[in-house]
């Protein structure tokens, strides 16, 4: 009995890895399909990208309350974009609330990435 639950627990772990494994690839292919050769050139080297991530860990006191209102505006935009009957003109407004949110969280990141990429000239 239990190496048949083991057997099923592993069947299903298999088939989980393959299903994330799918999606992943399917994602890189859908990226490398609406960026181009263009997307993969634009990275900052490891270096800066170290850097820059060292900015938003000690920032994230102050980015973390504008960037979970950017995911609420997402979230809200999914559920009326899901919701029947669709209401256009409701998710067209959560959109925009979106952008203006997002537009926020781009203000404050600005700045940082500013002073680090100064940082890394001087």
């Amino acid at each position: 009995m239990q190496r048949k639950v083991l057997i099923g627990v592993l069947a299903v772990s298999l088939l989980g890895n393959a299903l994330a494994i799918g999606a992943g690839l399917r994602l890189m292919s859908l990226r490398a399909q609406l960026t181009g050769p263009v997307g993969e050139a634009v990275i900052f080297p490891r270096e800066i990208r170290r850097d820059l991530r060292d900015a938003l860990a000690e920032n994230r006191e102050t980015l973390t309350p504008t960037l979970q209102e950017v995911l609420k505006a997402r979230a809200r935009i999914v559920a009326l974009g899901t919701a029947e009957p669709f209401d256009r003109a409701a998710t067209e407004a959560a959109m925009g609330d979106f952008r203006r949110d997002l537009d926020a969280l781009l203000d404050q990141l600005q700045p940082l990435v500013l002073d680090r990429l100064d940082a890394h000239h001087q």
